[in-house]
């Protein structure tokens, strides 16, 4: 017990560890013109000050001349050179790190390897508390969706709404939060390929690993998503998302919380699901939360 006790201290100090060092590197400022870094980095130092946007636009307004054309920000054509311009940022980074990154990176490590090393109790204690609570047992298949469907029919309606309304930070959103969960979506699936983790549903909850060999065995019968539990798909969708809404929204308070308590709902809901192990979930969720900040900071950065 008292062992059981220490792992799960550990854990709860390295939760609080974790963001606190995301934050701290968040508050060193640079000279944009001298830092070459990309903006794809754990060390959340890149968001760009508001004033300075706001003043660089009002500039910018001025020069254009008023019977000017209001520049067109979003065609398929800047999209398509925005993505992969953010691809690029995202494959390369490896080749990028610095030393502001080690700290939030190592601090991420160590978390998922406190929780791999306790993914299988986790999971026993989280799916023994859903059926003794019929709430989560009843909320969880349904906001588990807003990881999937849910999360492009909420891009999709951002869209429809913009278009019909005229809204274009409505439809700005929705393109943006598309591309995010693109990205997303590309990287974890090699990521999963990688790593080859067998999901908690196989062999009574056994947590194996198995590399590219184990991944490609999906095309087995009857092995279809046995080796791709790491990281977690919903998770890092649903955190793209959320990020996106939420700095596309910030202005008002309540749209980030509940942009990212819905986000955090979808990543516990894969576990009481029985779909992913919780270090899944962690890395999916800090991997779409840095992605879709990427997107959004490059994306007012270049207009």
């Amino acid at each position: 017990m008292m062992k059981k006790l220490k792992r799960r201290a550990a854990a709860f100090l390295l939760l609080l560890i974790l963001p606190l060092s995301l934050f701290a590197q968040g508050a060193v400022t640079g000279d944009p013109k001298s830092d070459s870094m990309p903006r794809f980095s754990l060390a959340i130092r890149y968001a760009p000050a508001v004033p300075r946007i706001a003043a660089a636009r009002a500039v910018f307004l001025a020069s254009v001349p008023s019977d000017s054309p209001a520049p067109k920000v979003l065609s398929f054509g800047s999209w398509s050179r925005d993505f992969l311009k953010d691809a690029g940022e995202i494959w390369s980074f490896p080749l990028h790190i610095r030393t502001r990154d080690i700290v939030p990176i190592a601090g991420l490590a160590v978390l998922t390897g406190v929780l791999i090393a306790n993914d299988e109790a986790i999971r026993r204690d989280m799916l023994d508390y859903q059926m003794k609570h019929a709430w989560v047992k009843a909320i969880s298949p349904v906001i588990t969706e807003m990881g999937s469907f849910g999360a492009f029919g909420t891009a999709a309606a951002f869209l429809f709404y913009g278009l019909i309304a005229k809204d274009d930070k409505s439809v700005e959103t929705a393109v943006l939060a598309s591309s995010a969960m693109l990205q997303s979506g590309i990287l974890v699936t090699f990521l999963k390929g990688i790593f080859g983790r067998q999901r908690p549903f196989w062999d009574n909850g056994n947590d194996r690993w198995s590399g590219p060999v184990g991944f490609f065995s999906r095309f087995g019968a009857g092995q279809l998503g046995r080796y791709d539990s790491f990281p977690g798909g919903h998770s890092i969708t649903a955190w793209s998302l959320a990020t996106v809404i939420a700095m596309q929204y910030h202005e008002s308070v309540w749209v980030p919380i509940l942009a990212y308590t819905t986000a955090t709902g979808v990543a516990l809901s894969r576990v009481t699901e029985g779909k992913h192990w919780l270090s899944d979930c962690l890395v999916g969720s800090v991997l779409g939360y840095v992605i879709g900040r990427m997107v959004v900071l490059n994306h007012h950065s270049r207009y």
